[in-house]
Formats: C-alpha cells, sequence, structure tokens
C-alpha cells in the first residue's frame, strides 16, 4: 500500500461489543457477529455514489449489493486482496473488509481514522479476486465481416497477444450465455479486458441481434461506471471501427478476458 495522508482522524470508527442486539440496516434486521470478535462500526465515504459490496476481496467478484454514501456499517475482520485506489481521499489500499451481514468492502471507501486494519484478520478466507477463467478458444475469425461481432473477437485477439479467439456462437446478444457455456468467466459489472455484450435496445444496439465491442476502460463518475468502448459497425456503418463512451447500466455484461 502506498502511504496517502491519514484520513480525518476525528471521525475515528467506534468499537461495538461483539454480543450487541441485532442492528437495522436498509430496513432489515441482522444479527450481530458471533465468529470475529472486536467488530467496529464506520461510515462509507466515497465523495458521491454508493459502494459496492463484493463476495470476495477484489471488483472481479460477484457484487452483492450497494450501500449508499454516509452509512454507517459494521466491519468485523479484513482480508488483503485486490489494490483499490478511490474514495475522496483517492486511497490505494489491498484491505477488504468483511461485513456483519456479509460480504466485502474495499478500506478505501470507509472511513476507519486509519489507513491500517482496524479490525483482527478473517478466520475464512473469501472468494478468489481474479476470477477470471480461460475458457474453450478457436484459432480463427468466425464473425461477420465487418460486423460488431468480427470487430470484438478482433481486439480480443489483439489483446491476447495474437494467441487466440474466444469459441463463442450466435448472434451478439447470446455471446454472454455462449461464454459461460465455453468456459469463460462473465459479470454483470464493467470491468476492462473483457467484450462488452449489449441486450437489444441498450445504448442503441440493434433491437434483433443486440451488439457487443471491447472494453478499452472503466472510470467512475459520481452518477455511476463509465466504459470507454471501441467497436464495429456502430449505427450502422459496417465495417468501421469507432471509440464512444457510454454508462453502464442494466442490459450490459462483460465476457472477461483473463
Amino acid at each position: 500500500m502506498t502511504a496517502p495522508a491519514l484520513r480525518a482522524s476525528w471521525m475515528r470508527a467506534l468499537t461495538v461489543p461483539a454480543a450487541a442486539a441485532a442492528v437495522l440496516f436498509a430496513g432489515l434486521a441482522i444479527a450481530p457477529p458471533t465468529a470475529d470478535a472486536n467488530p467496529r462500526v464506520v461510515t462509507v465515504v466515497t465523495g458521491a455514489g454508493p459502494v459496492n459490496v463484493r463476495e470476495g476481496a477484489g471488483t472481479n467478484t460477484r457484487l452483492l449489493r450497494t450501500i449508499p454514501n454516509g452509512s454507517r456499517v459494521t466491519i468485523v475482520c479484513h482480508v488483503r486482496g485486490q489494490v483499490f485506489t478511490g474514495g475522496p481521499y483517492r486511497v490505494s489500499t489491498n484491505i477488504w473488509n468483511r461485513l456483519d451481514s456479509g460480504g466485502y468492502v474495499t478500506d478505501a471507501m470507509l472511513e476507519t481514522g486509519s489507513n491500517n486494519p482496524v479490525v483482527p484478520v478473517c478466520n475464512s478466507a473469501p472468494a478468489p479476486a481474479a476470477g477470471r477463467t480461460m475458457g474453450q478458444t478457436r484459432g480463427g475469425n468466425t464473425g461477420a465481416s465487418g460486423q460488431c461481432t468480427w470487430g470484438a473477437y478482433q481486439k480480443w485477439f489483439e489483446a491476447s497477444g495474437r494467441r487466440h479467439y474466444p469459441a463463442l456462437s450466435g448472434n451478439a446478444k447470446d455471446w454472454a450465455g455462449a461464454a459461460r457455456a465455453t468456459g469463460w468467466t462473465v459479470v454483470a459489472d464493467a470491468q476492462p479486458r473483457s467484450i462488452v455484450v449489449f441486450q437489444p435496445g441498450v445504448h442503441y444496439a440493434d433491437r434483433t441481434f443486440g451488439h457487443v465491442g471491447w472494453v478499452d476502460r472503466v472510470e467512475r463518475r459520481g452518477d455511476g461506471v463509465y466504459v470507454t468502448i471501441t467497436e464495429m459497425n456502430y449505427g450502422g456503418r459496417v465495417g468501421q471501427w469507432s471509440t464512444r463512451t457510454v454508462k453502464d447500466i442494466p442490459g450490459m455484461s462483460y465476457i472477461l478476458q483473463p
């Protein structure tokens, strides 16, 4: 971890007894933790939007839910995982804190009063952060010439070091299902080095066939997550490359390249 300025000590977390009564969070009664001692109540500080709660210690693990900025949450233990940089302090850290309600949140988005762990190490390891499996491949570009599928295949091939194409089939809208069936990792939240699959009508995708493109960059803004993509045949321009930045919304999924 780098050595950013310490976060405001006047917001130092409060200690909560392990045997405390169930707490109320998001309208649901949640039982307090029993496996880990010395939980802490801390504040979510993102600077804008909500924080993501992950299944494991990294952004490539499954998104479980989100928690609004400014919420008070209870953390019970921590693990070391993917390095994450973010929040209003632009902290870089590999600390991921487990919530009493389940799931992990990066320490960069929590006001704990310290850049070091404030809760014990978790007894059990979380889901792995990497989460990018190698699926079946093929030797050539089988996309229709000049169409979005051809372009996405080609960008994947180049990003792989010109070693392989993923073994996918069907129209663009079917690629997420085809990728899962052939062993590739597919997630619902935006990731770089991936093929984004647009369902019909999403961000002007063809209303019959859908659309695909290659994700060059992912950027978190105040109103959500945005992806910059390179694509072919956007807006009916057959055989032409184009680049645009769009907001990550429902109806988009991501085939991850290891």
